[in-house]
């Protein structure tokens, strides 16, 4: 082996240790983080739970003036900066994970199972905290609506696009299309994260069918999958901050896309039958600028 293929060699092991080192970093922090973040408001949403109703009989009887309730939603406030900032400054070793690792692959096209598994392991590792961040910063970001008119095909496409769908999962878009008058960013989070959700609950093969039935009052929109579905006794959970039945998942996805179809003025409901599949409807009232 000539000296220039010798620091090569050197060359991709040690950009494997690095990237290696720096997912596995940035797995413990974004773990820590997330865990620290869910606690907190998990442990804060359980106390304001519990002083409102040990102060009922008082609320009842008299007019609630304390600055407590005031003070209570600053603090949850200040978690959502602080989580924000967090998940945030986590996007960029991530990005240069995902950079490093397609480099690797492009200066090295025959690499040996072994090492394929690994960076195939390791971009799965990226993928899934990225879709965690994502998730964490829906939740916490607020902001006003732009509203705009966008065909519900044209966006369930360009999600769809950007969305990873295995190849044994069928994805039917609406035989109907409708107009509706919408943040466009914040529905493609709604889409994402339903369409995502159906992809995670279908094991190997199956089909997320999308259907549209446009009124005089409002659209509708169901999604549905053929997937394992969702027990009764987790149902009315779901849409709950911080409640999850996945080992991985941080429980903002679906309170995600509640809060956001609500800041629309909208409806989001879910009905599921074990073994069978689920479905999502969401209905957006017209009329609204």
């Amino acid at each position: 082996m000539s000296a220039s293929e010798d620091d090569a060699a050197r060359m991709l092991k040690n950009a494997q240790e690095d990237a290696a080192r720096m997912l596995k970093n940035a797995q413990e922090d974004a773990a820590r983080m997330l865990k620290n973040a869910q606690e907190d408001a998990a442990r804060m949403l359980k106390n304001a739970q519990e002083d409102r109703f040990r102060n009922l009989p008082k609320i009842e009887k008299q007019v609630w003036d304390s600055d407590e309730p005031a003070i209570r939603k600053n603090k949850l406030y200040t978690i959502g900066e602080l989580s924000s900032r967090l998940t945030h400054d986590l996007q960029n070793p991530l990005a240069v994970i995902k950079n490093t690792l397609e480099i690797l692959r492009l200066r090295n096209p025959n690499l040996d199972e072994k090492t394929k598994e690994n960076y195939d392991r390791m971009e799965r590792a990226v993928t899934r905290m990225s879709q965690q961040i994502r998730e964490v910063l829906d939740f916490v970001r607020t902001r006003g609506l732009m509203r705009e008119d966008i065909s519900v095909v044209k966006l369930l496409k360009t999600v769809i696009e950007e969305t990873d769908v295995p190849k044994g999962i069928q994805v039917i878009l609406p035989s109907q299309d409708a107009t509706i008058h919408v943040d466009v960013k914040q529905m493609q989070t709604v889409f994402s994260n339903l369409i995502l959700n159906a992809i995670q609950a279908i094991d190997d093969k199956g089909k997320i069918m999308i259907q549209v039935l446009d009124s005089d009052k409002d659209t509708t929109i169901e999604i549905i999958d053929n997937g394992h579905g969702i027990e009764k006794k987790n149902l009315e959970h779901i849409f709950e901050p911080l409640f999850t039945t996945k080992p991985n998942g941080t429980g903002l996805g679906l309170a995600s896309c509640k809060a956001l179809i609500e800041n629309h003025d909208g409806t989001i409901d879910c009905s599921s039958i074990v073994n069978k599949g689920t479905a999502f409807t969401i209905r957006l009232p017209k009329g609204i600028n």
